[in-house]
């Protein structure tokens, strides 16, 4: 029978490995441009959208795409201000 710590030591190990995994892939992302460069990329698609936008009339969903693109970039600010070793 589990104890509550085997299941605690079970999902402690179970995040970290999650964690690693999400790291590698954010690692992937950032091996073809750097944080600052996806920065710019982000903000040059959501001006096109919002360029679309204004032309194809009223989108129900721009607010939530607005706050997709706003965490993107913050992600990105975040992933770029990072120092090895943290």
């Amino acid at each position: 029978m589990h104890t509550n710590k085997e299941f605690e030591s079970d999902d402690s190990t179970s995040a970290d490995s999650l964690h690693r995994a999400y790291g590698r892939k954010v690692q992937e992302l950032l091996s073809s441009s750097d944080a600052a460069t996806w920065i710019e990329d982000l903000w040059e698609l959501y001006t096109g959208y919002t360029l679309f936008a204004q032309e194809s009339g009223h989108d129900p969903k721009g607010h939530n795409r607005f706050m997709s693109f706003r965490d993107l970039v913050f992600f990105f600010q975040d992933v770029g201000n990072l120092k090895v070793g943290e």
